[in-house]
């Protein structure tokens, strides 16, 4: 094997180091012309951006910067990127302690159709009809291409403590959250989703809930962390064969439940509302694999609703799912 000794003494030694100077400065100046490209180009985007959506900045850089290479970085930075829209589906809590609870939620997200702009959307826990629907709502939120990140907020059902005066002191009877997410779009899976995860930040996971409302017998735990997916409205996974029948304030949604269902998911969202950054949500319910029939709310005049069915197994895993858009009651 042969080896190269590099001798301190003399004039080679000034060589080695004034070699070494050289090669160290060049490293440097192309480090920091690198450095350079990168501020610029973040800069060309955050100049697109909203005061609201500029305060993003901070979780834009932790979902992007620290575990990708530069090439990859800027590819976010192309117009080509994922698609915008309504986009419809749930999220699955992850280790929430509590093996007898549901932990299937809906959400939805209508996120832009440019390469940089804002995206909207609510996550709702409601599971039974007598339930409150209780939603965390985006108050700030952007996309950029690929990639969604954003803060979620609002309250939820009361906190199951014994010591209830305790809680009624401090007044956190019902829980205020707070939560951050992040996601991409998926291409290449069936059905190009948007999916991600979030995470509360304020120590609420793993709490016990209650429903606010009387006589309506509703026991879950939160979970620090969730995973969600969410679809564009056309996409269909198995044979759930939605149907919506009836007259007017009788109308009923039907489907059929896949082999090995264990739970659907019913969500029914005002569209109008929904994309243009209101709680777009009228009701989710928690079904089990018995049941195949849900019944909408019927608003006084014509509104347009998406009816969105989703039919998991005992995984939590997703193995049906539908949408039907339609008027209710219909137009005159």
């Amino acid at each position: 094997m042969a080896s190269l000794t590099l001798s301190a003494c003399g004039s080679d030694g000034d060589k080695v180091k004034e070699e070494s100077d050289r090669i160290k400065e060049q490293v440097k100046d192309e480090y920091d012309s690198i450095e350079d490209k990168v501020k610029k180009k973040y800069k060309e985007v955050e100049d697109k951006l909203s005061d609201d959506e500029k305060s993003m900045a901070e979780i834009l850089e932790s979902v992007f910067l620290p575990e990708e290479s530069l090439d990859n970085f800027l590819d976010k930075l192309t117009p080509e990127g994922g698609l915008g829209g309504l986009y419809v589906g749930h999220f699955v809590e992850i280790e929430d302690s509590d093996d007898s609870d549901i932990d299937i939620g809906a959400v939805y997200f209508d996120i832009s159709k440019d390469g940089v702009g804002s995206v909207d959307g609510s996550f709702s826990y409601q599971q039974q009809a007598c339930q409150e629907n209780n939603t965390l709502g985006i108050n700030s939120a952007i996309k950029v291409d690929n990639y969604i990140a954003g803060k979620v907020t609002g309250s939820l059902d009361t906190l199951a403590f014994l010591d209830v005066k305790y809680v009624n002191d401090l007044g956190i009877e019902t829980p205020n959250l707070f939560t951050t997410f992040a996601g991409s779009f998926e291409k290449k899976q069936t059905g190009t989703p948007w999916q991600g995860s979030f995470e509360y930040q304020d120590g609420l996971g793993g709490q016990t809930l209650t429903s606010s409302e009387k006589n309506c017998n509703v026991t879950y735990t939160i979970s620090d962390r969730s995973d969600f997916k969410t679809y564009p409205l056309d996409y269909r996974l198995g044979e759930l064969n939605v149907d919506v029948s009836g007259n007017g304030s009788q109308k009923v949604v039907t489907w059929q439940n896949p082999r090995n269902t264990q739970y659907i998911l019913v969500s029914q969202i005002d569209i109008n509302k929904a994309e243009t950054g209101a709680n777009g949500y009228v009701q989710n319910l928690v079904l089990t694999a018995g049941e195949t029939a849900f019944s909408p709310l019927i608003p006084a005049s014509s509104t347009n609703y998406a009816i969105v069915v989703q039919a998991f197994d005992a995984a939590n895993d997703l193995i049906g799912y539908q949408a039907v858009v339609q008027d209710l009651p219909e137009s005159l």
